[in-house]
């Protein structure tokens, strides 16, 4: 590929061509497929050439996860080998995640060898390798990536990585899967090494200035105007742009409970603090601006006044990944949110804020906090706010607590919260390690429900944890059990004989795992609390731990439900 560097093998020039193409990490789950790999990096190590750096992992589901908060910090793919077939279905629904929450990020899963014969380099060995030859590995995750391809010659390899870093960086971002089979790996390279730039990834789409002025036309003339988002705090100057808007021009700004970004400080007077005063306000609104975002509403208890203009901004408003979206729009524009919303705000004149939603109460203060029986999920988020810094990243999982969370913990700066966005449980902890990786100088806390945890794989994500030298802290809102599988039985059988007993089938455990211990026992430091008096003094030595390079579990035991 240059002068100094003649790779020997396939495996080798992978290594390269990732490296020369901005990837950083390989979170590495080995196989009997990735001894080319495993050869090459030694080899190149040795020979003083740059590759990116490999991460060992040992469950496949963490290794997409870290990658996937490596994304939503830098917008850099990094990149994922597992192993065949079975590998690839132990990404499980992290890969749902990545797709949903738009992740850039690059899967190379290994392919059962093709060749048999004794002078096959590289060929079947074991049982496996027609066990594991299947009619359709790429169709596990084909619903689910932009880009899905088998890398099957050499000389195809160059243009097979550029495809895959641009179609997963570029236009709406995505997952990217490439299969390469262990004799492939093996073969010598292409004699020409193949080009590594030229994969541009096209800039995002403006609304025009027609259509912009449209826009602003409707939010001057708006009485109650409403901005719903989830994501555009995501993007590049999101969080500037949503600020700007509401500054300028007083208007409501609604944050879904699954973005998992921060797109306006939660301190800002306009951001609306809950869910009850959200649905509210969607029913009084007279324009809504929906920028962003899945599921603006939830049309079985909330739809937006008849009369009312609603905007849609999004990479794709006609959702076509989501096969019965519905929602009404009466301007549709395609693009970038936090551009599209500059480019409005760039065109209002001067508003006056203190004018927008006149004679319409602000949302009502939040009650006092509880202060006996059992530590509640206030207490723990204020807890926080109490320990955190303005600059720390909290990396936020806790499920039926989420609202909690958006209501009570302060965060003020752009990129401090981070989180899918998605249903896949058991992201945060995996989610933490790439976060951390990506802003190795800030400190990152995970806060998650009991069952998240578990989800999360909690001893391969530590494990990874201590591997990667990316410490972090985990606050457990430990509730006994999964509520989240336990209140759509009452909600939907409120006289049934579940709500009677306050009980669900299968939403409590006997024999519940000490988080406390588990967490030592992957070397990291790990303590429970069930006192309130406790809860501070508890973050401030997980956080103490971190910050000599262990992570920490503090598992705070909240009331149940």
């Amino acid at each position: 590929m240059t002068d100094e560097f003649k790779p020997k093998t396939t495996a080798e020039h992978l290594l390269w061509l990732l490296n020369e193409h901005g990837v950083e990490h390989l979170f590495l789950n080995p196989g009997t497929d990735s001894a080319p790999v495993q050869e090459a990096v030694a080899a190149l190590t040795e020979a003083g050439v740059p590759i990116p750096r490999i991460v060992p992992s040992t469950f496949e589901s963490v290794a997409l996860a870290a990658a996937h908060g490596y994304w939503q910090v830098s917008g850099r793919p990094q990149c994922v080998f597992v192993h065949v077939d079975v590998g690839t279905q132990n990404l499980g629904a992290m890969m749902h995640n990545a797709f949903r929450d738009h992740a850039g990020v690059i899967v190379i899963a290994g392919r059962t060898p093709y060749g048999e014969d004794p002078e096959s380099a590289g060929g079947r060995s074991h049982v496996i390798h027609w066990q594991q030859d299947v009619p359709d590995q790429p169709g596990i995750v084909r619903g689910y990536t932009k880009l899905a391809i088998e890398i099957t010659r050499s000389e195809t390899l160059a243009r097979g990585v550029g495809r895959a870093v641009q179609v997963a960086r570029g236009g709406r971002p995505g997952p990217a899967y490439l299969m390469i089979s262990r004799d492939v790996l093996m073969d010598p390279p292409a004699g020409a090494p193949g080009r590594t730039s030229g994969y541009a990834v096209p800039a995002s789409p403006r609304a025009g200035r027609e259509t912009a002025l449209r826009i602003a036309g409707l939010l001057a003339e708006a009485r109650r105007p409403l901005l719903i988002t989830a994501k555009t705090g995501r993007r590049a100057g999101g969080f500037e742009a949503v600020t700007r808007l509401a500054d300028r021009t007083g208007i409501r700004v609604v944050e879904l409970l699954e973005s998992g970004c921060l797109n306006i400080s939660t301190a800002h007077p306009m951001r609306v603090r809950t869910h009850e005063a959200g649905r509210r306000h969607v029913a009084e609104a007279d324009l809504l601006i929906v920028a962003d975002c899945d599921v603006p509403w939830i049309p079985k208890f909330v739809h937006p006044h008849e009369d009312a203009v609603v905007v849609q901004i999004d990479a794709d408003p006609l959702r076509t990944d989501m096969p019965l979206w519905s929602f009404p729009a009466d301007v549709s524009v395609t693009g970038d949110g936090a551009a599209i919303l500059d480019e409005v705000t760039a065109l209002l004149p001067d508003l006056d804020p203190a004018a927008a939603w006149r004679g319409h109460a602000r949302d009502d203060a939040a009650p006092p906090a509880v202060t006996e029986g059992p530590i509640t999920a206030r207490e723990v988020a204020e807890a926080l706010n109490a320990v955190l810094r303005e600059e720390d990243i909290l990396v936020a999982e806790a499920v039926t607590n989420a609202g909690t969370l958006r209501e009570f913990v302060h965060r003020t700066r752009p990129g401090t919260l981070a989180g899918t966005g998605s249903p896949g449980l058991g992201w945060a902890l995996g989610g933490a390690v790439g976060v951390k990786l990506a802003a190795p100088d800030r400190r990152v806390v995970a806060v998650v429900g009991d069952g998240s945890f578990m989800f999360s794989v909690p001893t391969a994500a530590l494990c990874l944890s201590a591997e990667a030298d990316a410490p972090f802290l985990t606050v457990v809102l430990n509730n006994d059990g999964y509520r989240a599988s336990r209140r759509p039985v009452f909600e939907l059988f409120p006289d049934g004989v579940s709500a009677g007993r306050g009980e669900a089938v299968g939403t409590r455990f006997r024999y519940p795992p000490d988080l406390a211990a588990l967490a030592r026992a992957c070397h990291a430091h790990g303590e429970s609390v069930d006192d309130r008096a406790e809860l501070i003094p508890a973050l401030r030595r997980g956080l103490a731990a971190v910050g000599t390079g262990r992570s920490a579990v503090v598992d705070v035991r909240i009331e149940r439900y």
